[in-house]
């Protein structure tokens, strides 16, 4: 076994972890807007808590190894290399910006055992699964373009379809999100 394989190894285990992570995010965030009551929040919130340790090392995991087999193979001027690169980074600030600040409020209201009321409003936000369902979209594409090896316009191309795919997926949480606060 070489170091080599070792990388590529870790490399590909992230990315299992990547997708677990956002997975379980999207699950869970999707049972909690679904139930209003106050107690299944309670047990929800630790499995909540993992979401963000599975995909941000793994997220960390990838860029790192993937920095370095493409220093290894001298593969940085392929397209396909430097767009999924970039789109990872993208991956984590939508994570970072969007999600992260919502979560911590959405957990500290579970701990301080807040009312049901404004902690389905903080889960009725639709930027909580637009996020996520953006992110595992980019994650999908950044896949394909792994297997594909695109050159760089098209790997943009396969980027933006992703995106794309992500926000039309995104859309039922914003509808949905409109009619619950016009209903109230």
């Amino acid at each position: 076994m070489t170091f080599y394989s070792v990388l590529v190894f870790a490399h590909i285990a992230s990315a299992f972890f990547l997708f677990a992570g956002l997975l379980l995010e999207a699950v869970v965030i999707g049972f909690l807007r679904r139930n209003p009551d106050l107690a299944p929040f309670r047990a929800w919130t630790r499995v909540f808590s993992l979401a963000p340790i599975l995909y941000g090392p793994a997220l960390g995991v990838i860029l790192l190894s993937g920095g370095y087999l493409g220093a290894q193979m001298s593969s940085w001027g392929q397209g396909w290399i430097r767009i999924s690169f970039f789109t990872l980074f993208v991956i984590g600030a939508i994570g970072a910006i969007f999600t992260s600040r919502r979560i911590k409020s959405i957990r500290r209201l579970i701990a301080e055992a807040s009312d049901s009321a404004t902690l389905q409003n903080k889960l009725q936000d639709p930027v909580l699964l637009a996020s996520v369902r953006i992110r595992i979209a980019l994650v999908f594409g950044v896949l394909l373009l792994m297997v594909s090896k695109l050159a760089f316009g098209p790997s943009i191309a396969v980027v933006a379809v992703a995106f794309a795919f992500g926000v039309a997926a995104a859309l039922p949480a914003w509808k949905k999100s409109a009619q619950t606060r016009t209903a109230i």
